[in-house]
């Protein structure tokens, strides 16, 4: 297990160029002389295996390389495989690859990881070019040329190899030696195909898996896209001081909605529209009642005058009606003597509550319907929802609801009741998502 401090891990097949030929550098003598990684893992085939163990040659080099720059590796590891013959199957090295970069990035995945495509056979190469491009981590392709810039002719004898001779002729110690390393562009590319799905992704609401796809680019978004990102998904989870920590004042060019409880109101029914959107019903139906009862408590000071402030307990216990007080208002008794009859229990507040007081005292009829109406679509599936293992479709919705209602045409009468309530909503607010995503989405384009 290597320590966490390393900072950058270089993983390199070795090939026929490797450590020194044609008294230069192979590629992974090169990349380790230019990038100092704090650890490298050499992967052998059976051919290099036997070299290997015949001097130490590759390991010999890098403790060179430690004397010459001064850097010491935490960790030279070699993976051994002498059983490996058909050095030409793709397939093969794509796997197994795979799963060695995997427990790389699980034993340190903050470390920066280089790879090697310039040593080994071309489907090693390759293998190495297409996990890179499609890893979730980043991993940085590094490319080597020859000191001729073309095909290496490969002179060395290597059954016949002094490691320490090959050393002392390498020109690539002397100072100002060129350097030959490139940093692939295929990440340049897999990084612009990351930000199209990274767009998509917000354009779908799915702001974590946005930002998750946001931190395997090697080139990262900039700060202030990333912070929008972050106050999006406190947004989706309706928490607004998350949302204010990330973005400050900004957030107000998001918010339409200043008041903090009608703020909250309506950042609960936007949700509920992208809920429904996302066809996440039962999480639709669930999210119901919470804000029934909230635009029942504003109807009410609107239409009644009354205050439900003024009848509930105090916090921690404000879902309750306070008993005394309650009692002490007639037309709130008569309501629920009406309603309930004289064994009236004194409990939490309901919507079935509030709505036998509006039943009792308002005289607006539009209000009355969209009332009542809301209040038998939580009795009729929203309670199901809450409590059965059901499952909820458009037209499971339809058949349970007394009046034969859509999903959407129940998201349509919570967006209709809102608007009563003299809340400061304006029609073009209920695009208040999309607006946000499209100014990210312009953002992630730009950078």
């Amino acid at each position: 297990m290597v320590k966490d401090m390393t900072k950058r891990i270089l993983f390199s097949p070795i090939g026929g160029t490797d450590p020194i030929s044609n008294c230069r550098d192979g590629a992974m003598l090169h990349i380790c002389r230019k990038y100092l990684p704090d650890v490298v893992v050499l992967y052998m085939s059976k051919e290099v295996v036997e070299w290997h163990r015949k001097d130490d040659r590759y390991c010999y080099c890098l403790h060179q390389l430690e004397e010459k720059t001064g850097h010491r590796f935490q960790e030279i590891r070699v993976v051994e495989r002498p059983e490996l013959r058909d050095v030409h199957v793709f397939d093969a090295f794509l796997t197994e690859y795979l799963s060695i970069l995997n427990q790389i990035h699980k034993e340190l995945p903050e470390a920066e990881i280089l790879v090697n495509v310039s040593s080994g056979t071309p489907a090693m190469k390759n293998a190495l070019h297409f996990l890179a491009a499609i890893s979730e981590y980043p991993i940085l392709p590094i490319q080597v040329s020859t000191p001729e810039k073309k095909i290496n002719p490969h002179l060395e004898n290597h059954d016949d190899y002094d490691p320490a001779l090959y050393w002392e002729c390498n020109e690539d110690n002397e100072e100002g030696f060129e350097d030959r390393c490139t940093e692939s562009k295929s990440q340049n590319l897999m990084d612009q195909i990351k930000r199209k799905n990274i767009a998509r992704y917000v354009e779908s609401y799915d702001y974590v898996a946005a930002l998750q796809m946001a931190e395997t680019l090697v080139n990262p978004l900039p700060d202030s896209v990333m912070a929008m990102l972050r106050g999006a998904n406190c947004r989706m989870k309706l928490d607004i001081n998350g949302m204010t920590r990330e973005l400050g004042v900004a957030k107000n060019e998001i918010l339409p909605i200043r008041h903090d409880k009608y703020r909250n109101i309506f950042e609960h029914l936007l949700n509920l529209d992208i809920k429904l959107r996302k066809e996440e019903y039962v999480d639709f139906l669930r999210g119901v009642t919470p804000v029934i009862v909230d635009l029942f408590e504003l109807a009410l000071e609107k239409y009644c005058g009354i205050r439900l402030d003024d009848y509930r307990l105090p916090a921690p216990k404000s879902g309750f009606w306070d008993e005394g007080k309650t009692k002490a208002n007639p037309v709130i008794m008569e309501a629920f003597t009406k309603k309930f009859g004289l064994d009236f229990r004194f409990g939490p507040i309901g919507s079935v509550h509030l709505l036998a007081i509006m039943n009792h005292v308002v005289k607006d009829e539009k209000l009355l319907k969209l009332s009542n109406s809301l209040r038998t679509i939580e009795t009729d599936v929203r309670n199901i929802a809450a409590h059965e293992i059901v499952s909820v479709t458009e037209q499971w919705v339809v058949s349970h609801t007394t009046e034969h209602l859509s999903l959407q045409q129940i998201n349509q009468m919570l967006q209709e009741y809102a608007m009563l309530m003299d809340m400061g909503i304006r029609k073009e607010y209920w695009n208040s998502y999309d607006d946000m995503n499209r100014s990210i989405c312009r953002r992630i384009a730009e950078d």
